[in-house]
């Protein structure tokens, strides 16, 4: 999410099947993975294309968000724990989900499920292993209880 517009691979020289000399490529079978599970999570749950970066709205230093303000925040973790995010003066209320990027699949419930605008909001955290990397989906609700996206 640092960049958002794409990836690059580099197997490095110091390693055994190494960029010169690597055959068997089933070795970076997990990286694959990964890359695919942030594709489906970018592709299944973000409005991508109104989104840009706003780290200036997390309280976290190293963590990465990705925003539509007063709708949709996606904001990656890297070392899992949780964060404050700025909803600014927009009101209502944000349910809050989580991605585990190391094996994909549905997003989850965190500590917290949902939170209220406007102002600064904790987002609780991921309900297991919240020690690691984790990505956090927080989305306005309208008052019928549909996505506000």
């Amino acid at each position: 999410m640092a960049g958002g517009a794409g990836v690059e691979w580099y197997f490095g020289y110091q390693y055994s099947h190494n960029d010169l000399n690597c055959e068997n490529w089933r070795s970076r079978d997990h990286m694959w993975d990964m890359t695919r599970y942030a594709l489906e999570f970018f592709s299944d749950h973000l409005p991508f294309s109104r989104m840009s970066r706003h780290d200036e709205l997390t309280s976290t230093r190293d963590d990465h968000c990705l925003a539509d303000p007063g709708n949709v925040y996606a904001i990656y973790l890297p070392a899992g724990g949780t964060t404050d995010l700025d909803l600014g003066r927009t009101p209502g209320v944000f349910r809050i989900r989580w991605f585990n990027p190391r094996q994909g699949g549905p997003l989850q419930t965190g500590t917290l499920a949902s939170a209220s605008g406007p102002g600064k909001i904790n987002i609780g955290q991921a309900a297991r292993d919240s020690h690691l990397d984790w990505a956090a989906l927080v989305e306005r609700v309208d008052p019928q209880g549909r996505l506000g996206r």
